[in-house]
């Protein structure tokens, strides 16, 4: 019985982490299994457990508490529908996790198995994504083609264009990463053709602006890194030079920004169109402000969106939602700005924390900055791979920094 559970406690937790960050561009089932896994066997190891404690007290983790606790009381708000909190509180409740977590992850060695993972995941992905662009079924791979998905005009496989392109960018910069670093003459060319392809797929195959918004980050850091303000500035002309080239010489990039002036053009001329991208994200920013003017303090409560924005929505003839599609706009609605104040708190930490090393800077800081983008086109804390992703990348900064 002793040597059993011996042998348990020496499990790593870190392949279960692993292999969840390797099913996060691909099913979430199999990222929940292993999460559990990996905490359960995070809560089994005894240097995990000596750790944990001093995680869950971290400072970066105080406006994280404050937060949850926060939401949690908008349960008795008479504006909250328990059945949209119990959803939201499942996905915001994951952040707790960010400690056990992070308990495992104090070693580098575990946290490369977790990169491996990832790009591991994203490398198979993007071969899919590949193959379906050639004309090969997806049923092949366990995907499903539908008018907008996993065709050969739009090659995504598991995943909406959004959630595909984001993942896409962050394994791009660790795949540029790996390729400066590693000093094997294969190695490099594995990497240089793995973003190569990358960039292919992300400009030239999939829909989706976001994922080129959110790419940006990575030019203006390169840029910063190297020559400071003047290398930020630098970077951004030439990213905007070779959107303007893309513009005239990528069919891809052409369509969509065509496909955004005609959408501008038509909310500057009437009111905004239903089942356009940016239509659509100007009925949620104008309504979901509305609402918001309405309770700034403390909001709605954590499923009061929908019932918030329905007056406005209503008023104006546009569908209800409760995913505003920005973060920070729904953290207002749901909590007002005690929630946004809660979050930038612990949010800027994050920022704050992981330009203190070398390590971190590197490995962290820029991926913190494509969320940040990302959140303000998108939530991220609602949307279950890129929400998962976020606590790892979380735990990844405290167990690094704890080590450093």
């Amino acid at each position: 019985m002793g040597v059993g559970l011996n042998f348990v406690q020496r499990i790593n937790p870190a392949w279960f982490l692993a292999g969840a960050a390797f099913f996060l561009p691909i099913k979430p089932a199999p990222v929940n299994l292993l999460l559990v896994l990996a905490t359960f066997f995070a809560l089994l190891n005894s240097e995990c457990r000596r750790s944990m404690g001093s995680f869950f007290s971290r400072a970066e983790l105080i406006p994280l508490w404050l937060l949850l606790g926060f939401f949690a009381i908008t349960y008795f708000y008479p504006s909250n529908d328990k059945t949209s909190y119990l959803e939201f509180i499942s996905k915001y409740g994951r952040l707790a996790l960010i400690p056990v977590l992070a308990s495992v992850l104090m070693s580098q060695a575990n946290r490369h198995i977790i990169g491996q993972g990832f790009l591991s995941g994203m490398a198979l992905v993007l071969a899919m994504s590949y193959a379906i662009w050639f004309g090969i079924d997806p049923v092949y791979f366990g995907a499903k083609a539908t008018d907008m998905y996993a065709i050969p005009s739009n090659p995504t496989v598991f995943k909406s264009h959004i959630t595909h392109n984001f993942f896409l960018v962050v394994a791009i910069y660790l795949w540029l990463l790996c390729f400066f670093r590693t000093e094997k003459p294969a190695l490099k060319g594995v990497y240089a053709a793995l973003a190569l392809l990358g960039l292919v797929n992300l400009f030239g195959m999939i829909d989706g602006r976001t994922g080129w918004l959110v790419f940006m980050v990575i030019p203006l850091y390169f840029g910063y890194q190297k020559l400071g303000l003047r290398g930020f500035l630098l970077a951004g002309l030439v990213f905007a030079a070779m959107l303007v080239a893309a513009y005239f010489l990528v069919d891809n990039i052409h369509d969509r920004f065509s496909t955004t002036w005609l959408e501008i053009q038509q909310v500057l001329r009437d009111k905004p169109q239903q089942g356009t991208s940016i239509g659509e994200r100007v009925i949620y920013l104008t309504s979901g402000w509305s609402a918001f003017l309405q309770a700034p303090f403390f909001g709605y409560g954590l499923g009061g969106v929908q019932g918030a924005v329905q007056p406005f929505t209503s008023a104006a003839g546009w569908p209800t939602f409760y995913n505003p599609h920005n973060q920070f706009l729904m953290l207002m609605l749901q909590g007002g700005l005690l929630a946004l104040v809660f979050y930038i708190w612990f949010f800027g930490l994050a920022v704050f924390k992981s330009a203190t090393s070398v390590w971190s800077s590197t490995f962290v800081l820029p991926l913190l900055m494509i969320y940040f983008v990302g959140n303000l086109l998108n939530s991220f804390h609602f949307d279950f791979a890129e929400s998962v992703a976020f606590v790892i990348l979380y735990a990844v900064l405290l167990g690094a920094t704890e080590w450093d």
